[in-house]
């Protein structure tokens, strides 16, 4: 080793910088109270130059081998319309077989590395899930029209009963004073 120079190789890094900057505002939970779970808390922690917090505790006191998850992505124009991500699946089947879905995989990705407990395999259910979960900017699209958005998820089981549903509002808007005086 020469003097004054490490081995050690440093990570190689790409630029992954966005056009935009990506605000999540508030989590609901909806249609609560629940049939067959119990929402203990949900709250929305807003923090100062970092991502938005969901704290949440539910439990889910029976064993469930089938859960119907639904996905809609919303973008207001003048009220909030359907846009790009409208997706329905079947998670338990999904999980165990991981067939080739675009769309599934992308979100399914966002969510198995901060929620393991969930991602996992059925059965699912007889036990509490506490949550503290954080969408990070690099589990975003690397291009998203400027915006306010509303993304709807809910959970239902085989008798098509809400298990847990949530509402997430969030912002997109575009780097730079030249864009945003331009859009306004």
């Amino acid at each position: 080793m020469e003097s004054g120079k490490s081995t050690a190789s440093l990570p190689q890094r790409r630029n992954e910088s966005k056009e935009y900057t990506f605000k999540i505002l508030k989590y609901i939970s909806k249609e609560t109270p629940y049939k067959r779970t119990q929402l203990h808390y949900f709250k929305t922690i807003l923090r100062r130059n970092q991502p938005t917090l969901l704290n949440m505790s539910l439990t889910i006191p029976e064993v469930l081998n089938y859960i119907w998850v639904r996905i809609k992505l919303h973008y207001k124009f003048n009220a909030y319309q359907p846009f790009l991500i409208d997706m329905e699946q079947e998670a338990c089947e999904y999980i165990r077989n991981r067939p080739i879905i675009p769309q599934t995989d992308y979100i399914y990705e966002t969510f198995v590395k901060r929620l393991p407990a969930i991602a996992g395999p059925c059965p699912h259910g007889n036990r509490t899930y506490d949550i503290v979960w954080w969408l990070e900017e690099r589990h975003t699209p690397r291009s998203i029209p400027a915006g306010e958005y509303r993304l709807d998820m809910k959970f239902v089981a085989i008798d098509n009963v809400t298990l847990f549903a949530s509402e997430t509002y969030f912002t997109a808007r575009r780097k730079g004073i030249l864009r945003s005086m331009i859009e306004w």
